[in-house]
């Protein structure tokens, strides 16, 4: 991956410094960001400094640029990445839960590793209800993105190939997707119908009613990073619930879960910064790694 040209493009207005909490601490702009190959770690890609950005300049690419020449300038930096990040390539370089033993058609629900980890009872729910109901299965894998985030580019390619031949000599032709992260980051990559399982909601006619959820107060929605910038995820949620809108409040002054671009083994204090703020407040949300910080999740499944 190479450097975003548009670096150079820069006009050090502070906008991005101001939004990041990881630029503030180390009182840098992108442009200057790109410069410091040290920090690329440190970064936990949740692209608040883009959106905010007048020249559209986008700092996860900028970290994950440095990432990869990080891994690609020796062998010697590639085994100390896999030597930090040990216990994430040893579950999830060849997932050790893979199971494509339970597909019955042509769809198949994809739950990601955090859905299943986080929500069992929720997990076993739906899976009853979609192949019961509807004849859909289940696929274990994992979509790959943390392992693309460490920069290993053969590790990341390895994954996507084997995921979509699998999937392919299975006779799956349509992937619904539990997690944000797992859709925005496979829908570009493989060459198989990628849909949220909100859209499959609406498809297939499920729509709830949470006007009981909180009838007085607004409801503070944290948008998971992956789903910031076009807020799609969100708009198919909303389309398959019945929820005065105006009581929805985004939260947009926390930039991650604290979880993202694993970033938090360097990071610790702002990743526990950013679980501190979000401890103290009552949530809805549709990215299952904020249960990690026990904050009160109102789930829409």
């Amino acid at each position: 991956m190479k450097m975003p040209d548009n670096v150079k493009e820069c006009i050090h207005c502070n906008r991005c410094i101001k939004k990041c909490s990881f630029l503030t601490k180390y009182n840098m702009d992108l442009e200057e960001f790109s410069k410091r190959g040290y920090l690329a770690y440190h970064c936990f890609l949740c692209n608040d400094c883009k959106i905010v950005c007048p020249k559209d300049i986008d700092g996860s690419k900028i970290s994950l640029a440095l990432r990869h020449s990080k891994v690609e300038a020796s062998e010697n930096n590639k085994k100390e990445i896999e030597k930090k990040y040990k216990a994430l390539l040893f579950e999830k370089k060849d997932y050790i839960f893979k199971n494509y033993n339970n597909i019955i058609s042509e769809s198949v629900i994809f739950p990601g590793c955090n859905f299943s980890s986080f929500y069992p009872d929720a997990l076993k729910y739906i899976l009853r209800k979609f192949k019961k109901e509807y004849n859909i299965g289940v696929v274990f894998d994992c979509c790959g993105k943390p392992i693309a985030e460490l920069g290993i580019e053969e590790y990341e390619a390895n994954i996507i190939k084997k995921l979509e031949e699998n999937m392919l000599s299975k006779g799956v032709k349509e992937i619904i997707t539990l997690c944000p992260n797992c859709y925005y980051f496979l829908k570009p990559r493989i060459n198989i119908k990628i849909i949220t399982i909100y859209e499959k909601m609406n498809e297939l006619g499920l729509k709830f009613n949470l006007n009981h959820l909180n009838k007085k107060e607004e409801i503070n929605l944290f948008v998971p990073c992956p789903d910031k910038e076009t807020k799609y995820i969100r708009d198919c949620i909303l389309k398959i619930i019945d929820l005065n809108k105006n009581k929805i409040k985004e939260i947009n002054d926390i930039n991650c879960c604290g979880l993202g671009g694993c970033a938090i083994s360097n990071e610790r204090e702002l990743a526990e910064g950013f679980i501190d703020k979000l401890k103290k407040r009552i949530l809805m949300s549709y990215m299952f790694t904020v249960l990690l910080v026990r904050v009160i999740l109102i789930g829409i499944i």
